[in-house]
């Protein structure tokens, strides 16, 4: 059954990536498209990382995988990263090729961790306003 989850998620991620790379095609191998498709799915990722994963585990293993391994898989992958990067070093544009790299590998750290730190935040919100109840686990 989880195959079907990750098959839809994957399917959504992989439409929506497409529709914001077409907003940033006038750029030169559309680097910045990829890069925000990157650092929004590293935001994506490590929100639902935490929602999903850590303390209270509210995401069911479907939703879970669905986000996760499906949406957030068809929405981001390294193959889009590394492929502009060679061809900006095939043509010779070294500092670009380094600077992209660096600052998607900087950023998309710095996303999944501020994503993660919305979801501690949403979450202890709605626990607080007794907008949540917790599932207690045994």
């Amino acid at each position: 059954m989880n195959i079907i989850y990750v098959f839809a998620g994957g399917a959504l991620g992989a439409l929506i990536r497409y529709l914001i790379l077409l907003l940033f095609k006038p750029y030169p191998l559309n680097v910045i498209g990829v890069f925000a498709v990157n650092v929004i799915g590293c935001f994506i990722l490590g929100f639902i990382a935490y929602i999903a994963i850590k303390k209270y585990n509210l995401l069911s293993d479907n939703m879970n995988k669905f986000l996760s391994v499906g949406f957030a898989g068809g929405f981001t992958t390294f193959s889009a990263f590394s492929h502009p990067a060679i061809e900006m070093f095939l043509k010779h544009h070294y500092m670009y090729a380094f600077l992209n790299m660096f600052l998607s590998v900087i950023i998309g750290l710095i996303f999944v961790s501020w994503g993660m730190n919305c979801g501690y935040s949403l979450l202890n919100y709605m626990i607080r306003s007794k907008k949540l109840k917790l599932r207690q686990e045994y």
